[in-house]
């Protein structure tokens, strides 16, 4: 026989039980009888029909059907059924289908089911919705014919295309590159995808089929032959000439690298044909000619171009200088120094014994000043060969003095420098010096040091190094002074 302990947790149980199930029956039927409950049901079917509504609606304004105007008109709010509003407990039907639908999260409700009037007007909605999607490919259809239609119409015009957008600096690139600097028989045609109507379809067709999505895209019988870095890479080693007749074939006439002396003639007839129309028109009003960088608004601004820029450097007599693909090498008393410039677009001549020029033809303003950038990056190279440079720098201290100490690099071979002391901290900076670079104290002048060598960018650079380690940090510059300072540049051998 159980004890009573647990008899008496067991009728706890089973009354606890029914206290539940009675007073949950009863506030679902108060529930279910309730006006507002019945006025939530009604506000959630008038929603849902309110939107198969405008679907309906909307797909009658978009799918147009033959012989379908009459019936159409005929449709209104009329031929849908309103979803039935759940009565009072006793008032529904026998014979109606009912579902369980949650109230509040709490339990779920027994009500009247919707009518089949709404569950066609769902299905109708999908088919239409279907249909809505089929129309839509279609557009997506005839979009993508008007672009292969325009896309071959437009290889028609000539075997060169530039595919380009106007604002874009490496479409203006290639354009200038292939205008410019040569003479294309047929010319040309350049098509500025950011004014075109179809211009997205046209770009995304070309990513398909080309597999370049962007500008610019230069084709040539229809192949692509890159963008602006292609074309710029191919015209600097003089292979842009021999792909476009490769790829062109009978197509293209002739393709010829303009010269300085083309260039001229060209320019002397464009002003004949200049002065004619001033002549002509005397009320002709010419274009300004803006020698600036054009702004972001301004699409007609011509930019000004040398036709033809040099600059010369003679050659000491102690000093060979040899150049191949524009890496400079200079020997002479102290050394031999290497410098590649193969990424500035000049061209190295001798023009006279012991002298060297630099030209650039068709440059801007930037590109003309690379020439007397290289001028004296060359003349640097012969400055260190035969006379060298040394930088001067003296420790600047108010109360803790800083020490030096110069080691050799048993690893490197190079020159390492411990700065100690410096604001009184026990850290140790070091700083290992550029290859080449000889690091030694001064023996007349107290708290000096003195880097010499035969490169300028070396010495220079170390010398950096050194005074930025030393910065002083989070403290006021213009009273914590303290660090290693270049006090003077001068050459090893005085002249």
């Amino acid at each position: 026989m159980p004890s009573h302990r647990r008899v008496r947790l067991l009728v706890v149980a089973i009354i606890a039980m029914l206290v539940l199930t009675f007073y949950y029956s009863g506030e679902a039927s108060r529930i279910q009888n309730q006006k507002f409950y019945r006025s939530t049901l009604e506000a959630m079917r008038a929603k849902e029909e309110a939107k198969h509504m405008k679907l309906k609606e909307k797909i009658q304004d978009t799918i147009v059907k033959p012989g379908a105007g009459a019936a159409s008109a005929q449709v209104g709010s009329a031929d849908i059924e309103r979803p039935a509003v759940p009565m009072a407990k006793g008032t529904e039907s026998k014979n109606e289908e009912m579902e369980e639908i949650p109230i509040a999260g709490r339990t779920k409700m027994t009500v009247p089911k919707v009518k089949g009037t709404q569950d066609s007007s769902l299905n109708t909605g999908g088919s239409d919705e279907k249909k809505i999607e089929e129309k839509v490919k279609e557009e997506e259809t005839f979009e993508q014919l008007d672009a292969k239609s325009e896309l071959n119409s437009i290889l028609k015009r000539a075997p060169v295309i530039i595919f380009s957008k106007s604002y874009c600096p490496h479409s203006k690139r290639a354009k200038n590159i292939l205008l410019g600097h040569y003479d294309i028989t047929p010319a040309p045609f350049v098509v500025e995808l950011d004014q075109h109507p179809i211009g997205p379809a046209l770009q995304q067709l070309l990513r398909e089929n080309t597999g370049r999505g962007t500008v610019p895209n230069v084709l040539v019988n229809g192949k692509s032959i890159g963008g602006g870095d292609d074309v710029a890479a191919l015209d600097q080693s003089d292979e842009l000439a021999s792909k476009l007749r490769e790829l062109g074939g009978k197509w293209l006439s002739e393709v010829v690298h303009k010269t300085p002396e083309s260039a001229l003639s060209d320019a002397q007839s464009r002003d004949v044909q200049f002065r004619s129309t001033i002549n002509s028109n005397p009320n002709f009003d010419p274009p300004d000619i803006d020698n600036s960088t054009p702004s972001a608004n301004s699409t007609h601004a011509v930019k000004m171009r040398y036709i033809h820029s040099e600059e010369r450097l003679p050659i000491p007599d102690n000093v060979k200088v040899h150049i191949r693909s524009r890496v400079v090498t200079v020997e002479g008393p102290r050394g031999k120094l290497v410098k590649d410039l193969s990424h500035i677009a000049v061209t190295f001549g001798l023009p006279e014994k012991d002298v060297i020029s630099i030209e650039l033809h068709h440059g801007a303003r930037k590109g003309v000043a690379t020439l007397r950038t290289v001028r004296t990056i060359i003349n640097n190279l012969i400055i260190g060969v035969t006379r060298g440079f040394l930088y001067k720098m003296r420790y600047v201290y108010a109360h803790f003095p800083i020490n030096v100490n110069i080691e050799k690099n048993a690893e490197t071979g190079g020159t390492d420098i411990e700065i100690r002391n410096f604001l009184g901290e026990k850290y140790v900076r070091r700083v290992s010096a550029r290859p080449g670079v000889d690091i030694i104290t001064s023996p007349n002048v107290k708290d000096e040091l003195q880097l010499s060598g035969n490169s300028l960018e070396d010495v220079s650079q170390s010398a950096a190094d050194i005074q930025q380690i030393c910065r002083v940090r989070n403290k006021d510059i213009r009273k914590f002074l303290d660090g290693l300072y270049v006090s003077e540049r001068t050459n090893i051998i005085e002249e």
